[in-house]
This record gives structure tokens, sequence and C-alpha cells, in this order.
């Protein structure tokens, strides 16, 4: 049990460098590791929700950072309590679907029902059925495009999963512009460029997302015109989505932008105010979360799109079932204060601390390692840490290019310093964070 413990708390910090400390809090405060092997690692987590976010973020992350600890890949698997049944079971865990769909890169929870629509949406969702129940043919490509997280990649999932569940063995694979480059580069390092190729047009199914970064990779989207012509002239199906429409990716060559456009282009667009409280309150109901009117409404006003939407309500669910209070306005108002304290960037931050300490900004960045600007700029650090999502990573960008390690000691230093009150430290933080909200 020490030892799970260790490799998960190490685990734990390395994923945290790069995330900002309300997300980190959020998701991986309530997980820990259960089984690590060569060949499967499980991680408990409270939920399916939590599960099925944490293995579409992050699921990879975790997987390099075992791989670097103890130098094995296992496969990453999220187990969770089943829900209370009268019938006793001698394994109360669950874990989050069949491998078979996650090693497709399918996310189970993202299927046709869950898929809410509207006026605005309702065309890429017929369209996007259609190409599951009748894949080649005639909604070959399928393009859908949209601004972002408004559920262009929920419906490749819904796909997916629909011909999963209609044929087990059938050859799926979902790919995402940044993991194919990713792929396409090693590959062609390894001069395995032809296997790798070979091994996609035998997919019957192809779901690419977000084909807008491919942009400016011209051997990479001719590696992928090359797969696309390929399933086309074969009759398989072929789903892609961006955030614009094929003619206004930047620099997406002639060729791959016509066979984009050869089959069904379909928009999600944004909905409005109305659309977004219905939209919340149904997936409210879909998770057995009890929100009142004037929460959804609130809600609404604060989210920018479906997925910040989804990720809110599961960390509401989260949040109140381990505090055991009622979702109700004030406690959400509360709760968004806490992930999103304020407003406040960077670089507000070192230009009061240098004001505060009567120093410039350039000092307060600089390499100078005396007190003088040692000190300010450790408190600074921590005021950073403390107020904005940054990572450890991003913050020492922030004060001169520097290691995520030095932050790290200014965060230890400030605090075993803090814990004297007549070392002045509690009197500065509290100085410059009373200046900072005003």
């Amino acid at each position: 049990m020490i030892k799970k413990r260790k490799i998960w708390d190490k685990i734990t910090q390395q994923l945290q460098l790069d995330l900002p400390p309300s997300e980190f809090e959020t998701w991986f405060s309530t997980a820990a590791l259960e089984k690590c092997g060569p060949k499967l690692a499980e991680i408990h987590v409270p939920n399916k929700f939590v599960a099925a976010w944490l293995h579409e973020n992050h699921s990879r992350k975790i997987q390099s950072a075992i791989n670097q600890m103890l130098g094995f890949r296992p496969e990453i698997r999220f187990v969770y309590p089943r829900p209370y049944s009268p019938v006793s079971s001698v394994d109360d865990r669950e874990p989050i679907d069949t491998p078979a769909r996650w090693s497709r890169g399918l996310n189970p929870l993202s299927t046709f029902g869950r898929f809410i629509t509207f006026e605005n949406n309702r065309f890429a969702y017929e369209s996007a059925l259609n190409a599951a129940d009748k894949p080649g043919d005639p909604f070959n490509p399928l393009f859908i495009f949209s601004n972002e997280s408004l559920g262009k990649t929920h419906l490749l999932h819904a796909i997916g999963n629909r011909v999963l569940d209609r044929n087990a063995s059938a050859r799926i694979e979902y790919l995402t512009a940044d993991r194919f480059v990713g792929d396409f580069s090693l590959a062609r390092k390894n001069r395995a460029a032809a296997g790798f190729t070979e091994a996609l047009r035998r997919t019957d199914l192809l779901l690419f997302d977000d084909i807008h970064r491919l942009g400016d990779r011209e051997k990479s989207q001719r590696s992928f015109l090359s797969i696309f012509d390929w399933l086309l002239t074969a009759n398989r199906q072929v789903a892609v989505s961006g955030r614009y429409p094929p003619k206004r990716i930047r620099n997406l060559i002639p060729e791959l932008q016509s066979r984009l456009e050869s089959g069904v282009l379909t928009e999600i667009g944004v909905p409005d105010q109305k659309i977004k409280i219905d939209i919340i309150k149904q997936r409210a109901k879909q998770e057995d979360i009890d929100i009142p009117e004037d929460v959804a409404f609130f809600l609404a006003n604060n989210i920018k799109d479906f997925k910040t939407a989804e990720e809110y309500l599961v960390s509401l669910q989260a949040y109140t079932s381990l505090t055991r209070k009622e979702i109700d306005l004030s406690t959400v108002k509360r709760f968004l204060k806490n992930r999103h304290p304020r407003q406040i960037g960077v670089h507000d931050i070192q230009k009061l601390s240098a004001s505060h300490f009567n120093i410039s900004i350039s000092d307060l960045v600089s390499n100078k390692k005396s007190r003088r600007f040692a000190y300010p700029r450790q408190v600074a650090m921590v005021l950073t840490r403390e107020l904005t999502d940054l990572s450890l990573k991003q913050i020492g960008d922030a004060f001169g290019k520097r290691d995520h390690t030095t932050v790290i000691y200014a965060l230890r230093r400030i605090d075993r310093d803090g814990k004297n009150p007549s070392s002045g430290v509690p009197a500065d933080l509290e100085r410059i964070q009373t200046l900072l909200m005003r």
C-alpha cells in the first residue's frame, strides 16, 4: 500500500506541473492508484463520469509518467464503485467500460443517446447518425465543423460507438490531428511510414478530429490524403471534424480541401441562452443531478461551451457529495469562485509586487540572487500560483524562463518562512493580495 501511494504521489507531482491548480484539484484529489503492473494499472475514482474525463484527457500522461518512473507502459484502467444494489457483489468496483472501446480511442459515454439536440446542431446529429447506420454511402466523407467544445468530438465518438454496437469486430480508429502528426513523425523517424499508412488503410471506419491542426504540415497532410483516398475508394466511412470549413483552414493543400468538400459538410452553431439552459438541465437529468432553475440560469451565463458545462456539473456533483451540501445558487457561486478565484494575470502580480518592494519588474524577473530581489520574486511566484491557473512550468517561464524546480523551491521557502509571524512574509502576502483585489 505504501509503495502504491508513493508511486501515485510521484505521478501526480509530475502531472501537477502541467495543470492549473483548480483542474488538478478537481480531477485528481479523489483518485488513487490501486494496481500497478507491467500490463495493467488500475486507478480508483468516485464515479464513471470522472473516469471518462480522466481517460479521455489524461490517460496518456499517466501512462508516460509510469513509464518514466518504472520502465513499463501499462494499459490504464479507471474503476469506480458500482451504484448501490441490494444484491451483494464480491467486487463492488466497475471498470469504465470494456477495454475494446478505449483501445479504439472511443469514449463509451459519448453516444447518440447522450447527445442533446437543438436547432443549430440537428443536421449535424442526423448526418452523423446516417454515417453510422449507412457507412460509406451516401454520407462519405462527413465533415463537421464548429467552435471549440460544441459537440463535434462527441458526434465522432457516437458514430464509432454505434458502429461497434452493431459489429463488435469492426476495425475503428479515432485519431486527433496531434496524435496523427506525432505517430506519423515517429514512423518516419523509424523508417516505418509505409507500415503506419497500411495499418490505417485497414480500418472500416476512420474518425479524425481537429483537422485544422494539420495546417502548415504538408507531409502529414499528404500522408493523411493517401489514407483518405484509399478508404474512400474502398467505400470505407471517413468522418472528420475541424474548427473551420475546409476552405478556411490555413495552408491546407488543395487536393485535401477538395476531398473534404466532396461529401457532406455540416456546422454546429452556437446555442442561444435559452438553449444553453435547456442543455444544462437535460444533462443534469441524465447524470441524476438535481439543480434548481436559478442554478441552471447562472451556469448558462458562466459557460462558453458544452465541455465546460459538463465539467462543472461533474465537479459540482463530486463537490456536493464530499461536502454533503445541496446544489443551490450560493454553493455554486462559492464553488466557481474557488475554482476561478479572480481574473488576475501574472503581469498584475509582478507589477504590484515590484511596486510593494520598491524594485523594477525587470529586477523582479532577473537572475539577481541577492535577497533584495530573490525574496520579492519568491513572494510573487507564490501569489501567481495561488491566484492564477498557471502551471509550475508556466510560472517559471513568466519569471525569467526559470525551471519549474525553482518555483517549487520558492513555494516551499515562503511556506516555511510564513509559519513565523515575525518574518514579515504573511504581511507582505496579505498586502499585495489586498492591492490585487481592488
